[in-house]
Formats: structure tokens, C-alpha cells, sequence
């Protein structure tokens, strides 16, 4: 069972970078949310900006109960988008956006550490 997206390629930018992604009919996340009308929840939007800072920017998330999230039009099974990730190093903090045929779907922003 799939809980990630399938990375298509990367592009490296200032201050961070850019990846496009498949988002698989088949990831766990579809299932039950919502039977009439799959779409990716937004916690799993902020897990998986986190987890590919970890692995294409290097860095870690702190505890943080500060955080901004706007969703702006949901993310669906079969979806291409892409994730663009910039980290901000003054601040400490991650700013992400999911944009869909270049549109912003969801952005926000989030403390890391190095």
C-alpha cells in the first residue's frame, strides 16, 4: 500500500526546491476520505513537506505549534502536481506550496531546524 507520492523529477531553485509528483490513485490516504469524492487531507500535505525537506533540503522539523496552512482547492487521486518547497534560513522556517498546472492548491510555512 502506497503512502507517498510518486516523485516524477526535481528542480533545484533559490533557497530550495521543486518537485513534481504523482499522486497515486492507490495511496492509503484516498481510502475513506471522502468515499464520495477522494481527496488528499491536509495533514498529509504538511507530513509530506516535511518529510521531503528531510530528504532534499536536509532538514528537520521542530515542535512548533506555530504554523500557517491555506488550502485553496483540494488534490485528487491521478493528480501531477508540484511541490515547492523554500527555506527561509533567517527565520528557520519552511515555506511550501502544492500548485496543480501551476495554480497554488495549498501553501504555507512551518519552523525547521537545519
Amino acid at each position: 500500500m502506497m503512502i507517498e507520492p510518486t516523485l516524477i523529477s526535481s528542480h533545484a531553485m533559490d533557497s530550495g526546491i521543486a518537485l513534481d509528483l504523482y499522486l497515486d490513485p492507490d495511496l492509503l490516504w484516498f481510502r475513506g476520505h471522502f468515499p464520495q469524492l477522494p481527496l488528499l487531507p491536509g495533514v498529509v500535505q504538511l507530513d509530506w513537506a516535511l518529510l521531503l525537506a528531510g530528504r532534499h533540503l536536509g532538514l528537520t522539523a521542530q515542535y512548533t505549534d506555530r504554523f500557517q496552512v491555506k488550502y485553496k482547492a483540494g488534490l485528487f487521486p491521478g493528480d501531477h502536481v508540484t511541490l515547492v518547497l523554500r527555506h527561509d534560513v533567517a527565520k528557520g522556517r519552511l515555506g511550501f506550496d502544492y500548485r496543480r498546472d501551476g495554480v497554488t492548491c495549498s501553501n504555507g510555512s512551518l519552523v525547521v531546524g537545519p
